[in-house]
């Protein structure tokens, strides 16, 4: 019997709406404290409310959507003290990968995140290519640290990281620094440094929040 016996099934609805609404709140379409009414929703995706609904619970688990009591689903409003939790946990999480990427990545793992950089460089004027390339780098550095903890972890946070790095890409001048403090990776990585290249992430993390943060509310 051969592999491609198996049955392909399509991506489930409720999946699709999930995607379609997640990007949309990540590109900032849908505004922070914004009302997602079911109705707009099916006329706007063309799904059915069920399935709209269990797009919406699967977004609140991630941490984009909340439901607040009278108002029904909102996008969720990320605020300062919210990203500085995220933001020192990504530094010890990123600064591991780092040292571990550095010590322990293959030669065809280092050419992909070196592909990546390059790839953002290359991009550099368009926002939305830069987040797509900038999630791939760190896809590219946790595989490389071979450290499925780790990642997993990441995950977690991934949706909340992805709307942070919206939020400080956006600022003036922060892609052409974020290009010179990947380098600096690298650079580390290159030399086999475990050290520096876990400070050097933690320094580009440090950097990304103080640009997201100007442009977040307090709380």
């Amino acid at each position: 019997m051969t592999a491609n016996m198996r049955v392909q099934r399509p991506e489930p609805i409720r999946s699709q709406v999930a995607r379609l609404l997640r990007d949309a709140i990540v590109e900032r379409r849908f505004q922070q404290g914004e009302a997602l009414i079911e109705r707009e929703l099916c006329e706007l995706t063309g799904a059915s409310r069920p399935s709209v609904r269990e797009a919406l619970r699967q977004l609140e688990a991630e941490g984009l959507v909340s439901s607040v009591t009278g108002k029904g689903s909102i996008v969720a409003t990320l605020t300062r003290a919210d990203a500085i939790a995220i933001y020192e946990v990504r530094a010890v999480l990123e600064g591991l990968a780092g040292r571990a990427f550095a010590e322990r990545a293959s030669d065809q793992q280092r050419g992909r995140l070196h592909a990546t950089v390059d790839a953002f460089a290359a991009s550099i004027n368009s926002a939305t290519d830069l987040i797509t390339i900038k999630n791939e780098f760190y896809e590219s550095l946790y595989e490389g640290a071979n450290n499925p903890i780790a990642y997993q972890m990441a995950g977690t946070l991934q949706r909340r990281i992805t709307w942070l790095r919206a939020t400080s890409l956006a600022r003036e001048g922060r892609p052409a620094q974020t290009v010179r403090e990947l380098r600096d990776i690298l650079s580390a990585i290159d030399a086999g440094d475990g050290a520096l290249a876990e400070q050097r992430c933690r320094n580009h993390v440090a950097m990304a929040q103080a640009a997201s943060l100007e442009q977040l509310p307090e709380g």
